[in-house]
Order: structure tokens, then C-alpha cells, then sequence
């Protein structure tokens, strides 16, 4: 099994929020509990639809993006991505100011939106712990 996490272009250029330790501890989280964890911070949302459009096989994928600062010439781009998404998502917003991309495709809501003002760590490791939570119930369920 495995979760990709997705980080949509910042304002400040930027990408990945994290510091690579911080994404170390995450990768090895879910590498304990026998998933994979892949990273693909994206440039720009034309780079975010590609890798949703992709999607690299993944079971679940943990979304950091601010739907608020799509420009008008993505926002169709990322809604076809999103709306034929063959597996759930969980967005992460380190800004409770930040739009959900789930507002872009309300045919394919997040299973949930996590929301940790001032703080991107603890956003990614809540996401995580629910995204190994929601995968290990279907396992289960799928036994």
C-alpha cells in the first residue's frame, strides 16, 4: 500500500513546507506501518494536475494546496484532475485561510481537510495518523 503526498506551488516559490527532517520522520512513520510514502512537491498547478492525474498508484493522497491562489487558467485543469481521482484524499492547510481544492470538485470531497494554523508539521503528521487509520480499516475491511 501506499500514500502520495502532493504540495501545490507556494506563493514564496517554494513547494515542500517541511524541513527534509520532518519528512523523514513522516516517511518513517508509514514505512513502520508497512506503507510507502512518495513526495512530489509541485512548481506550478499545471505540474499539481499531472501528478494527480498520475497519481503513481497510490491508495490514498494527502493533498497541500491552496485552492484560493489557483489562477483562472488552472481552476478546469485541476477539477477534471480532481473530480476523476480513483482514490480519496485528505487536504492539509497550514493557514485556516487557505481554500480546499475539495470546493473545486464538489462531485470528489476530501475525506477530510486538517487545518493547523502556523504549524505544517503537525497538519502532516495529523494527516498521516488519519491516512494509516483510514488505510488499515480498509484492509481490514477488505480481508
Amino acid at each position: 500500500m501506499s500514500i502520495l503526498v502532493i504540495t501545490g506551488p507556494r506563493d514564496d516559490g517554494m513547494a515542500a513546507p517541511l524541513a527534509d527532517a520532518a519528512m523523514c520522520r513522516l516517511w518513517e512513520r508509514a514505512q513502520s506501518a508497512g506503507i510507502d510514502l512518495s513526495w512530489r512537491p509541485c512548481r506550478d498547478f499545471h505540474e499539481l494536475g499531472c501528478c494527480l492525474r498520475g497519481g503513481d498508484d497510490a491508495e490514498l493522497i494527502l493533498l497541500d494546496v491552496d485552492a484560493d491562489t489557483v489562477p483562472a487558467c488552472d481552476i478546469a485543469g485541476l477539477r477534471e484532475a480532481l473530480s476523476a481521482l480513483p482514490v480519496p484524499y485528505i487536504e492539509i492547510h497550514d493557514d485556516s485561510r487557505e481554500g480546499d481544492a475539495s470546493a473545486l470538485a464538489p462531485g470528489h470531497p476530501a475525506l477530510v481537510s486538517v487545518v493547523v494554523p502556523g504549524n505544517a508539521a503537525a497538519g502532516y503528521d495529523m494527516a498521516l495518523s488519519i491516512g494509516l487509520r483510514y488505510l488499515a480499516d480498509g484492509a481490514r475491511l477488505a480481508a
